[in-house]
């Protein structure tokens, strides 16, 4: 049964978020605000959270999904190798709408997939999306359908344990830019909300 709190009532927050980061942390799957979405939320070492999130966006195992960093002490921990002008824009943009095309840690062994080699990450706005990750760590980040409203089109999938409500998400919002930082200078791959 889906446990629904609303983020909006700050007693209801912080139960909210302790109940998350609990049941994330258990490979379970939470619905969280971000600055312009509602999104899955599961841990990215966890392979049933993983495979929950892939089930309710009915992605493919082989596709690797985007992970959320709460701080850029949590990006050194899985991306290695971040040039100095991807260590700038982190400082100028993040939280906020942009992604990072970056190396992976090759020591890591999660369930996000991918090759590997490269990791696509990014640190939300939302001080809700930022607390629960804080206290699972790395996480697979994917936007929800209906993205804007949690209740748009009824109950939320069945893979989610945990809603934490926080109003309609601005819906007019333009998706995040991407950038490739592997290379000696930035790319973007993605124009969105950053010029």
């Amino acid at each position: 049964m889906t446990r629904r709190f609303d983020t909006r009532v700050s007693s209801s927050r912080a139960q909210g978020i302790a109940a998350a980061t609990t049941a994330v942390g258990r490979g379970r799957v939470a619905l969280v605000p971000t600055e312009s979405v509602y999104a899955l939320l599961a841990d990215a070492f966890s392979a049933r959270g993983v495979a929950a999130v892939r089930g309710a966006k009915n992605r493919s195992d082989s596709r690797a999904l985007p992970v959320a960093v709460s701080s850029v002490s949590m990006l050194r921990g899985i991306a290695e190798r971040l040039p100095s002008y991807g260590q700038t824009l982190v400082e100028a943009f993040w939280p906020g709408q942009l992604t990072l095309i970056c190396h992976q840690q090759p020591s890591l062994a999660w369930a996000a997939g991918g090759d590997g080699r490269t990791l696509t990450v990014r640190m939300p706005l939302h001080p809700v999306a930022l607390e629960v990750i804080a206290g699972v760590g790395p996480s697979v980040l994917v936007g929800a359908d209906p993205p804007v409203d949690v209740d748009a089109s009824g109950p939320p999938p069945d893979e989610v344990d945990i809603v934490l409500e926080a109003g309609s998400r601005p819906a007019e919002l333009a998706r995040s830019t991407v950038v490739d930082v592997r290379g000696p200078a930035p790319v973007v791959v993605r124009e969105g909300a950053l010029p």
